[in-house]
């Protein structure tokens, strides 16, 4: 149900995200950064002047979709092909070395093997929703670590959604890998029929109705269609909207259609998107080993810069390229809470590795604008 005073809320967010940027520009820094912290100064751990509710959460899983979506008709597909083999290879490290990070710090301070497991997982999965916010913020989302962090984060989502269904599996609960895999399958199938064949001559036919903004109304929606079907098959629907955001961007309403959903997104929805993950963090709740806590959130921000960064390297890039791939690799989000909440709810997690998780989430999404932007300073 929507907060009493819900308007009066949004309003205050939309004024703060314009207002923030501007400062976080005039600071050189980036204005992603300044939303998610005026989020969590406004919100329940800071002031409480401002509550999240079930329409804001809505607003802002719009504003990710969209903004995966603008992502998505930016890219250079012919890039993304010639990167495929360095993606694969971040995405891969990416996931192994925070895996065995937390799964051993996990173990060291004598959690069980099934939660060390669990702890691990957490750790594979990243969220490119900061990094593609920054890259926008920086143009730099068409460069070859832009490109290369794009494919490697669906390869990452397709492999974290595997080991999540492989480890609850064999706790007893939840459908079986063949199947998980199974239903990845069909989708990309199914997704790559739809979007090769039928988007090109919906929105052909679309034109001819000469129907005012008929073209990014339609748009929207095969976006939002393929977001569902990426949920109903169990991958994050920003992959959904990145992959409809790929087909839309082969066509020749590319450009009406990526000023439309950019001027729709920036404005309002995405705006809600960042401000609302700091709304969502309730230090006040966090508890627990602090060395636990902070050797875990260590890995988790080391692990991924080197996982990715290493595959990178392996992939042929420079050590600078390496290292921006890595540092974009670093923010964690829907998956990893998604994890940890089923841990908790089946009794697995108790409140301490819960807590490290909303943790993780929160600090990899503020350090990875500046990380990032450290790294891109300077040019190969």
């Amino acid at each position: 149900m929507a907060h009493p005073h819900f308007l009066l809320h949004l309003a205050i967010i939309l004024i703060l995200s314009k207002y923030v940027a501007a400062v976080s520009l005039k600071f050189k820094m980036p204005p992603v950064l300044g939303m998610i912290l005026v989020g969590i100064l406004i919100g329940p751990s800071a002031l409480n002047i401002v509550k999240t509710d079930i329409v804001i959460q809505w607003l802002a899983k719009l504003g990710v979709i969209m903004l995966l979506f603008t992502a998505g008709l930016d890219t250079d597909l012919q890039q993304m092909k010639s990167q495929g083999k360095v993606s694969l290879l971040s995405a891969f490290g990416g996931v192994l070395i925070p895996f065995f990070l937390g799964y051993f710090t996990s173990r060291f301070f004598g959690l069980d093997n099934f939660s060390a497991v669990l702890i691990g997982t957490v750790l594979t999965a990243t969220s490119v929703s900061v990094t593609v916010m920054t890259l926008i913020e920086m143009k730099k989302l068409h460069s070859l670590e832009g490109t290369t962090v794009l494919g490697a984060a669906i390869i990452d989502d397709i492999i974290g959604i595997l080991m999540l269904t492989f480890v609850f599996g064999l706790h007893g609960g939840g459908e079986s890998i063949t199947l998980s895999l199974l239903k990845i399958v069909i989708y990309f199938i199914g997704s790559f029929l739809v979007g090769f064949f039928l988007f090109k001559p919906i929105l052909k036919f679309t034109k001819k109705l000469n129907v005012e903004e008929g073209i990014v109304t339609v748009a929207l929606a095969l976006c939002f269609f393929l977001a569902w079907a990426a949920d109903k098959s169990g991958i994050a629907e920003i992959t959904g909207a990145y992959i409809a955001g790929l087909f839309i961007g082969q066509t020749r309403h590319k450009r009406t259609v990526s000023e439309g959903v950019e001027t729709l997104g920036q404005s309002f929805f995405v705006a809600i998107f960042f401000i609302n993950i700091g709304l969502e963090t309730h230090l006040e709740n966090i508890s627990g080993n602090p060395l636990f806590i902070i050797l875990v959130i260590l890995f988790a921000v080391t692990g991924k810069i080197l996982g990715a960064g290493a595959g990178a390297k392996i992939g042929g890039l420079s050590l600078k390229q390496s290292t921006r791939i890595g540092v974009g690799m670093i923010p964690r989000g829907e998956v990893a809470l998604i994890i940890s909440a089923l841990a908790l709810a089946q009794g697995i997690f108790t409140q301490t590795e819960y807590s490290t998780t909303v943790l993780i989430v929160i600090i990899s999404a503020i350090l990875t604008p500046p990380l990032l932007k450290l790294t891109f300073k300077e040019k190969d």
